[in-house]
């Protein structure tokens, strides 16, 4: 039977999973042979900084399923692991809720507590009604670092944000020739210094490296980054067609249908909650008439009625204009552009550009 739209919805499970303590014994994260060395684990209470190109968020340790491997490990192969899994085996990652969600490279979390080869975390710039602070969820220790040094420049420098494209490279050199690590689009590097053709950044756990500048912008702060036209957000959707859907993803190598809505407003510096249903209430935005519609606006889908009620909202989508909306659909769908479905699913729109940030 074909499955509707799996787009995020809150989870409940989540927050009995943080209250509990009732978490069975972890699975194991390794790090693969020839992998970078990152400081020791993070004690709970502490920052902690995404060391790998992204480092998915899953509910639970026992989550993970042997073909999750390459998800786990430092450094992580998101491309390998989508390819390995079955469409099955994709749809068990929201049927059976094993992913909530992901950080980005050098992304700062909290650490909640440890619990063997895994840190439970809240991944702060992702609002969630389980959590205030920001989404809840565990990554294994081998993908995250301690590392003061980095944590200051994150509060001080300027940052390089990732802004170009689906995905960019670091390089070891500011001639752009030696290949480090593919990162996302929305990573954010602080500022060490500028090259005519590239930009030095810190890493946390692999030093000093360099990005092609074509593939990022520099702010001196997170409020300098320009305030967005629908427009805008819309072109910019554009440039994800043909990435592969992913349940919890939310980076350039796969997105669910509400981390490809968050990314790419939080890119324009808009930051909207994970999840579809917050999207729908979060109070920044304003319905909007389906006569009225402008590239940016979010279109959301309900197996309820079509009330203010966002609880039984299931997906999300950006229209683009012209009676056409981008979406990450569902699993085995790559993010496409398609007609605007106004069925009896559809549930309403939201603008969020007509409120200040």
């Amino acid at each position: 039977m074909t499955r509707p739209a799996t787009g995020r919805i809150t989870r409940k499970v989540l927050a009995g999973v943080l209250s509990s303590g009732l978490v069975a014994a972890c699975a194991t994260a390794a790090h693969v042979d020839g992998s970078p060395q990152v400081d020791r684990a993070p004690s709970s209470g502490s920052s902690a900084y995404v060391t790998v190109s992204v480092a998915t968020v899953w509910s639970t340790p026992q989550s993970p399923r042997p073909v999750d491997h390459p998800a786990l490990t430092n450094p992580v192969d998101i491309r390998g692991w989508l390819s390995d899994m079955t469409p099955e085996q994709q749809e068990t990652l929201s049927s059976d809720n094993l992913t909530q969600t992901q950080a980005l490279f050098g992304d700062r979390v909290s650490v909640v507590r440890e619990q063997g080869d895994w840190d439970q975390v809240v991944v702060p710039g992702q609002p969630a009604p389980a959590n205030a602070l920001g989404y809840p969820g565990w990554i294994p220790k081998a993908q995250l670092t301690t590392d003061p040094a980095f944590g200051e420049l994150k509060k001080s420098a300027p940052l390089a944000l990732a802004d170009r494209g689906v995905t960019t490279w670091l390089y070891r050199d500011s001639g752009l020739s030696d290949r480090d690590l593919e990162i996302s689009t929305n990573s954010r590097l602080p500022v060490l210094s500028r090259a005519d053709k590239a930009v030095l950044v810190a890493t946390p756990g692999r030093g000093q490296r360099w990005l092609d500048a074509r593939t990022v912008a520099v702010y001196e702060k997170p409020t300098d980054i320009p305030h967005p036209t629908g427009a805008e957000l819309a072109r910019f959707a554009a440039v994800f067609v043909g990435v592969p859907y992913l349940w919890g993803g939310r980076a350039g190598f796969g997105f669910d249908c509400s981390g490809f809505t968050s990314t790419v407003y939080q890119v324009y510096g808009i930051t909207l909650p994970r999840d579809a249903g917050p999207q729908a209430a979060d109070s920044k935005g304003s319905r909007v008439d389906e006569s009225e519609f402008q590239p940016g606006d979010l279109l959301f889908y309900s197996h309820g009625s079509r009330d203010d009620n966002p609880g039984a909202i299931y997906h999300v989508a950006m229209y683009s204009g012209n009676g056409e909306m981008i979406e990450a659909f569902n699993a085995g769908t790559a993010v496409r552009v398609t007609p605007v479905r106004l069925d009896e699913n559809y549930w309403g729109a939201r603008r969020y550009l007509d409120q200040p940030r």
